[in-house]
């Protein structure tokens, strides 16, 4: 697995940057009337739109492997935050922890927000 890109705040608040093969958590439902995807199911991001949305495949992560709605499409990057391979939320380094000792996985940009 490779280490998650971080941005940061001004303020040292993690900015994750969102790749292909990340895990996502989704922290609300799929907008809609009849979602099919729902909070806090997770899964592999398996592409990042032009716009900047996520197809998101939740079988073998939150669902079962042959499930019959597999994945999402479309879903707002905004709503999900990185997770490991049990679907529980990361705990993302702030900028001041992270610049003394980078020993947790995560690698940052140059260009800092």
């Amino acid at each position: 697995m490779t280490a998650m890109k971080l941005n940061f705040h001004a303020d040292g608040r993690p900015i994750p940057i969102l790749e292909v093969g990340d895990l996502v958590r989704l922290t609300r439902a799929e907008a809609g009337p009849a979602p099919t995807a729902q909070a806090g199911e997770w899964g592999k991001i398996r592409r990042i739109t032009e716009r900047g949305s996520l197809d998101i495949v939740f079988a073998g992560y939150s669902r079962p492997r042959g499930a019959t709605l597999a994945m999402v499409s479309d879903f707002p990057a905004i709503n999900v935050i990185p997770c490991d391979h049990r679907g529980l939320a990361l705990e993302l380094p702030k900028w001041s922890n992270w610049r003394h000792s980078n020993d947790s996985g995560f690698s940052s940009r140059k260009d800092r927000i």
